[in-house]
């Protein structure tokens, strides 16, 4: 006998759908989604809206008036202040009460971020007069979990819930949510706060802090992925399929192609070349889904995995780049009928790539099920200012247009700035504020406070980090110069858009900086037959990746200072010698090779007047060679960077970083600085780009 199947499956399948649609949102479930990578290819049983409110600069109220790209934004004593309502004007102590949200309906904060904020918090959830917390801002934001859990954690979810500068502990809420602060105006008050918007009829339960003990055992689990994340794309059902392809200029290879209804689960790629930082912006990955007309991803194959240009190792939840070139993807990629991965070789020279894809199944489900997407753009010879300089104007830079339903999973930025400032307080690129529309919008859901806090940090951090949702895994310095790499990932605060999105960015330098170069990449899922500002990638997008010859110039942070270049300095020893760095000054750098530890190498520097009390700055290399050294002027031992020694070693990357001596006295004349090498059993290697006085 014959019969069909089919009435049954679909049958099954909308009983699971009306099964899912009546469970209700809870903390727990919350908390698995901080991992759930397939949760992000389907659109929402429950559908919300995510949206953020923050201390943007409130003069900001449309794209067609002239304080559009207003920055005072959390600094304190701000024409506007930077709240929903001021509640109580302040008392004569200056702390006054004011809004900055009021949720009525079901919902779930998703993130919280602050630089920095004085004063105290009141959340309250639901319709209760009690506030569910209330005390210091700073922890509120920065501390979520231990202030609602009533446990001081210290560092057991390091880098888990707390990621840099925001925090990801999730609060849902059945009726409502109020969140006022009590503080003082005129001091610091930066915030973000990102919460999901339920439709009125879903149901939700709201956090109790009487299950904090439930909630740290699902994040201790949600942890051991986080560290480890290729630990979900173990399957006994999966299927790896490995490539080795030579591609000359200009080839076109297919790396994988199959059919049938699956998804991609793991998409690695080892790429060999000369000259690899180049053969990673100029070789495209293309992948095509269900016979589309145009790629649903193209981009520099480095840039796809977020930490471009050149390999710069890093760990996060959906990318890895490993130091032997491995780079991961392990964001989901189904597909009904057929998938193409390819490989288009742009450069002028011959690649090695060696990749594997691996599959596994995956129900297609029809109006739900959303293909991947990757869109990356980039902007040369961009003039970059500040808001205020005349003459120049501050641009709104396009991240993405799509039109159809989807969400936004994750956003890296791949930024060449060519500032000849040395400090943070100089150099700064990203004082501009992310805008995203989400349909109907004639605001913004989401109006940021600085690109660098979009992407979890505060105050222009040099820093090299990388965590499962955000990471800066390049930054050549000194400061913020060079090439830069910052990436953010949607995972738990995905932002679904039904109808259209345009995701934007505002450019604003400390400074003019002619020859700026912007690149970006946004991720995201869409419905099929989806529309995006999709441009083929051209050779002149991806061509030169030559650095810029530069001279450090005084600026605001470096106002008042003379800089004498390291080369230029006599230093008669054998193991001194100069070297092309392209990342310094004038592309060369002083490298002294110490013979053993305790080896010193001295030079002296000259002061025409003297000086009581100044500090004395290095800017020093980092890289795999560095090593731990001292530092002593005319015989006496300072303490640099507020310590008595300093590694330059960095394992993986070569960058430039700004060290500073204590306040120390300057004679008339000549003064001996002295450089002690303090490592031993490795040969190391010292290099000093140059030296900063006043």
């Amino acid at each position: 006998m014959r019969f069909s199947i089919a009435p049954l499956i679909l049958i099954i399948l909308l009983s699971c759908s009306r099964t899912e649609r009546n469970i209700p949102v809870t903390t727990v479930k919350l908390i698995d989604e901080m991992t759930d990578l397939d949760r992000l290819t389907r659109l929402p049983s429950k559908n919300y809206r995510t949206i953020q409110f923050s201390s943007y600069d409130r003069r900001s109220k449309s794209p067609n008036d002239s304080c559009w790209f207003s920055n005072e934004d959390g600094f304190g004593s701000e024409p506007i202040p930077g709240f929903a309502e001021m509640l109580e004007k302040p008392d004569s102590a200056g702390v006054g009460e004011y809004l900055i949200c009021d949720i009525k309906g079901p919902g779930a904060i998703v993130r919280l971020w602050t630089a920095n904020i004085n004063g105290d918090i009141r959340l309250f959830l639901d319709n209760t007069d009690e506030p569910i917390f209330e005390g210091s801002a700073q922890d509120f934001f920065w501390k979520t979990m231990d202030q609602l859990s009533g446990k001081d954690l210290g560092s057991d979810y390091a880098g888990i819930v707390r990621q840099f500068d925001a925090t990801y502990l999730p609060i849902p809420f059945s009726e409502k949510c109020r969140i006022e602060w009590i503080g003082d105006i005129t001091k610091i008050h930066f915030y973000h706060v990102g919460i999901r918007v339920y439709d009125p009829e879903v149901r939700v339960e709201t956090f109790k802090k009487s299950d904090a003990g439930i909630y740290l055992e699902k994040l201790k689990k949600v942890k051991e992925i986080l560290s480890e994340p290729d630990v979900i794309s173990e399957g006994s059902d999966n299927r790896v399929i490995s490539n080795e392809s030579t591609l000359r200029p200009s080839d076109k290879k297919v790396l994988f192609s199959d059919s049938g209804g699956k998804a991609i689960i793991r998409f690695s790629v080892n790429l060999k070349a000369s000259g690899i930082e180049q053969a990673l912006r100029s070789n495209i990955v293309t992948i095509w889904f269900d016979d589309s007309s145009v790629p649903q991803v193209e981009a520099p194959l480095g840039d796809f995995f977020g930490a471009a240009p050149g390999l710069n190792p890093y760990t996060s939840l959906p990318f890895t780049v490993m130091p032997d070139g491995s780079m991961i993807c392990r964001f989901l990629m189904p597909f009904r009928k057929n998938v193409r991965i390819m490989v288009e070789n742009m450069s002028d020279s011959t690649v090695s790539i060696h990749s594997e894809v691996t599959t596994g199944q995956y129900l297609w489900d029809e109006g739900s099920s959303m293909h991947f997407r990757a869109r990356w753009k980039i902007d040369h010879g961009i003039t970059a200012s500040y808001f205020d300089q005349k003459n120049y104007n501050v641009p709104d830079i396009i991240y993405l247009m799509v039109s159809g339903k989807g969400r936004i999973a994750g956003a890296a930025a791949f930024i060449y700035n060519p500032s000849n400032a040395t400090t943070s307080w100089g150099n700064w690129w990203g004082e501009g504020d992310e805008k995203i529309f989400v349909d109907q919008d004639t605001f913004p859901s989401f109006f940021g406070t600085g690109s660098e806090d979009y992407f979890n940090y505060s105050w222009s951090s040099t820093k090299i980090f990388s965590f499962p949702y955000c990471g800066q895994p390049r930054n050549d310095g000194p400061g913020n110069r060079g090439y830069v790499s910052n990436y953010r990932w949607h995972i738990s605060d995905d932002i679904l858009f039904h109808d259209k999105l345009t995701f934007c960015m505002e450019l604003g330098h400390h400074g003019v900086v002619p020859d700026f170069s912007y690149g970006r990449i946004v991720y995201f899922y869409t419905i099929p037959g989806s529309l995006d500002d999709y441009s083929r990638i051209s050779v002149s997008d991806v061509s030169d990746l030559a650095y810029m010859p530069w001279m450090p110039v005084a600026y605001l942070g470096s106002a008042g200072y003379r800089y004498i270049q390291a080369e230029d300095m006599i230093i008669k020893k054998s193991s001194v010698r100069i070297e092309e760095e392209k990342i310094a000054a004038g592309k060369k750098i002083l490298a002294w090779t110490p013979d053993n530890r305790s080896d010193k190498l001295r030079f002296n520097i000259l002061s025409e007047k003297g000086s009581e009390k100044t500090n004395i700055g290095f800017t020093f290399r980092h890289d795999p060679a560095g090593g731990i050294i001292s530092i002593y002027l005319n015989g006496r031992p300072v303490k640099i960077d507020n310590r008595t020694e300093i590694s330059l070693f960095d394992e993986h990357r070569t960058m430039l970083a700004n060290h500073f001596t204590e306040k120390v006295d300057l004679k008339r004349g000549l003064n001996e600085v002295v450089i002690e090498s303090k490592e031993s059993g490795r040969r190391i290697k010292v290099g000093i780009d140059f030296i900063w006085m006043k």
